[in-house]
């Protein structure tokens, strides 16, 4: 059993490998986490004060709201997630959100919850205040594999990703020298990857967890064909992929905006770059970024994945009132 009860949030820029390690930590016998990004907690949290939910019919209209959110709809063979009143019966936003996720985590008979929502990053110290006793993962990966893995998948602008790279992760790093050693814990996807074993056991260490083996066969669901062929569902490294993904005016154009935090972080960079794009380049870059998602939601699903759709959208929407970036 694990030592500490507390819910458990893996955060980190997008493509940073905190798919990987939330799969890893899944597979923990103790260890409940949601399989898709739930996105919306600070979107709630700031919109639901404890002393607004104290009565049944208050955490029951919570509860309904986040049971038909996009995360917890997909999770529920696509259908609203329905908790019976009698779970429900904790006061305040921690009491309602963790009885969400308890009621799945109790169908895998396990007896404790985490999420992975990359961007929560941006509001560790929201959901600290919320969830008293929940600890923070911060997994980080060079900002160019990142940038390559989402153009590799959906034609993302790399540079916009690590401008967002950059700037979450100052954000985080701040928030997390806030919280102290006992809430928040870095790791490197370099690290996790180089040697999967020693890196999870000390995360296991940080949530009060005894390691268990099964974490080492994390899903590589995020990987090319190829990559995920030669891990065989085990955690491998995978680094340095942008050498040959990028041309080298693609990787100045990336150093010049983050290779000063590359640089910070222990990566090798050529330019020590700092530099932000203009505010109506970044809207431009955003603009087609939500464009390329919406092709790539219809070319996969076609359009019968319309309610997903919309749901992916309201997220979207959700997000962009609370994340700074």
């Amino acid at each position: 059993m694990s030592k500490q009860e507390g819910p458990v949030f893996v955060v980190g820029v997008n493509g940073s490998g905190t798919t990987m390690l939330s799969d890893a930590l899944g597979r923990h016998p103790d260890l409940y986490m949601l399989p898709t990004e739930s996105r919306m907690l600070p979107f709630f949290a700031r919109r639901h004060a404890d002393a607004a939910l104290v009565t049944l019919a208050q955490r029951r209209a919570l509860a309904d709201t986040l049971g038909t959110s996009r995360a917890f709809w997909l999770v529920n063979d696509r259908k609203p997630l329905v908790l019976p009143d009698v779970e429900l019966t904790a006061p305040g936003f921690a009491g309602v959100v963790s009885a969400v996720y308890l009621h799945l985590a109790r169908r895998e008979g396990k007896p404790r919850w985490g999420d992975k929502s990359p961007m929560y990053l941006q509001h560790m110290e929201l959901l600290a205040e919320r969830f008293p006793d929940a600890r923070f993962i911060h997994i980080y990966r060079d900002a160019r594999d990142a940038a390559q893995s989402f153009h590799r998948r959906w034609k993302q602008e790399p540079r916009r990703n690590v401008y967002r790279w950059k700037q979450a992760i100052r954000i985080g790093r701040r928030q997390g020298a806030r919280l102290g050693p006992e809430r928040y814990m870095e790791l490197s996807y370099e690290e996790l990857t180089g040697d999967a074993e020693s890196g999870l056991h000390r995360v296991s260490d940080f949530l009060g967890l005894t390691f268990h083996p099964a974490m080492l066969e994390a899903g590589t669901r995020m990987m090319d064909a190829g990559s995920r062929e030669a891990a065989q569902g085990r955690i491998v490294r995978n680094s340095g992929r942008w050498k040959n993904y990028f041309t080298e005016a693609q990787v100045f154009s990336q150093e010049r905006i983050a290779g000063a935090l590359l640089d910070e972080l222990g990566y090798e960079v050529a330019l020590k770059g700092d530099e932000n794009p203009a505010k109506i380049t970044l809207l431009w870059w955003k603009g087609m970024d939500r464009a390329r998602l919406v092709q790539h939601h219809l070319q996969t699903r076609g359009v019968k994945g319309w309610k997903g759709l919309l749901m992916r959208t309201k997220d979207a929407l959700r997000q962009d009132d609370v994340n700074e970036y």
